[in-house]
């Protein structure tokens, strides 16, 4: 917990950084970024009771295997292809 706990202050160092160096903002803020999910990673593993040295540090989420329909396109006009 002390570990999440200083990587949001990692976090927020480099958000005022971003602020007070605007010609590498973009760099600071990746940078809070990262520290960022690595604290939620931390947290989450924490959380589930991830104490065993067996248990994986982040658990994959079980994905459907029905069809999406939401990326089902319907098809071109007068039985066209797709330029691509």
């Amino acid at each position: 917990m002390k570990e999440a706990i200083r990587l949001r202050e990692l976090e927020a160092e480099c958000r005022q950084r971003a602020l007070s160096e605007p010609d590498r903002k973009w760099y600071w803020l990746a940078q809070a970024a990262k520290y960022q999910v690595q604290a939620s990673q931390k947290l989450a593993y924490h959380s589930e009771g991830g104490n065993t040295p067996e248990t994986p540090e982040i658990k994959l989420a079980q994905w459907s295997h029905v069809r999406d329909e939401r990326r089902v396109m319907d098809p071109l006009p007068n039985g066209r292809r797709s330029p691509w």
